[in-house]
């Protein structure tokens, strides 16, 4: 739900806020956490922590490097997006974080045939992460 909450702001306002965003964070750390605490999951979580640190490290390069086309909303909720993706599978963080790229591309495709604009700056990619998290969640085995 937050995540929805999350997508709805950065496709109205073009802004993530820190506190969700965080919150987004600290709750699925503290979830994936319960099970690892009695010894029942602790790969799983320690794949979530790496898929967390090898999202955000990766969308931080990005955003390092096309500072206009990353914003750093879209490198901070990277982590819970890599956190919630390797908790799953090394499978399901891979799919996961190239299918946000592969959806706001067809998004930005989208907007400009029908606006006939070449500036993209205005796409939001948080609802892609989002949308791409939740599919693969759904899907991908």
């Amino acid at each position: 739900m937050l995540g929805v909450q999350l997508a709805r702001i950065d496709f109205s306002l073009h802004l993530l806020p820190n506190p969700l965003v965080l919150l987004l964070l600290a709750g699925g750390i503290i979830l994936f956490l319960a099970p690892s605490a009695f010894d029942q999951h602790a790969d799983n979580m320690l794949r979530a922590l790496l898929g967390m640190v090898i999202l955000f490290a990766g969308y931080l390069i990005l955003g390092l490097i096309s500072p206009g086309a990353i914003g750093m909303g879209d490198v901070k909720l990277a982590a819970p997006v890599g956190l919630y993706l390797g908790y799953l599978g090394w499978t399901q963080l891979l799919y996961g974080g190239l299918l946000g790229f592969v959806l706001n591309g067809v998004i930005t495709v989208m907007v400009v045939a029908q606006k006939g604009r070449k500036d993209t700056a205005e796409i939001a990619h948080g609802p892609s992460m989002v949308g791409a998290t939740v599919i693969v969640a759904l899907l991908v085995r």
